[in-house]
């Protein structure tokens, strides 16, 4: 289809997948491998897919951007769709597509935003990490006494 258009920027831990215009299926494998080197050697932990100048998508390209979102969790890192516009969503969702545990955004704030927070809640603070060192230190340890013991 694609006379689209596809940038790749980082902020922070986070590769932000810009897609321009409209783009098939073959450029969004593409951005896949692309993203997947850009992960090892950017140590990023997350990509958000920002799709709000995309004006028209069919859903054999909703399909693969589904499948490049699988990719990128099984990667390890964490994907979000942001920017889908109200037609494209409503095409999506009035069509019966399985959207599975895709998350997505109105807009790129809102999915940095989101994973910002999963990121505060996946890391746990200096605090709890020495409070569950010290009971595990105070834990109980089973020792058996071989056939029989008590």
């Amino acid at each position: 289809m694609g006379e689209g258009r596809l940038a790749i920027t980082r902020l922070d831990r986070t590769l932000v997948a810009t897609i321009e215009g409209s783009v098939d299926e073959g450029a969004l494998r593409a951005m896949v491998d692309t993203l997947s080197e850009a992960q090892t050697g950017q140590q990023a932990d997350s990509v958000v897919f920002e799709a709000s100048d995309c004006e028209v998508m069919d859903l054999d390209e909703f399909a693969a951007l589904q499948r490049a979102i699988r990719v990128i969790e099984w990667l390890g890192m964490r994907g979000i769709v942001a920017g889908l516009r109200p037609g494209i969503v409503a095409y999506v969702v009035s069509s019966g597509v399985e959207l599975g545990t895709m998350r997505s955004a109105l807009d790129l704030e809102l999915a940095l935003e989101a994973l910002s927070k999963d990121r505060d809640e996946r890391e746990p603070e200096p605090d709890q990490e020495a409070r569950s060192d010290s009971e595990a230190d105070s834990a109980i340890e089973f020792e058996p006494k071989g056939p029989g013991a008590v």
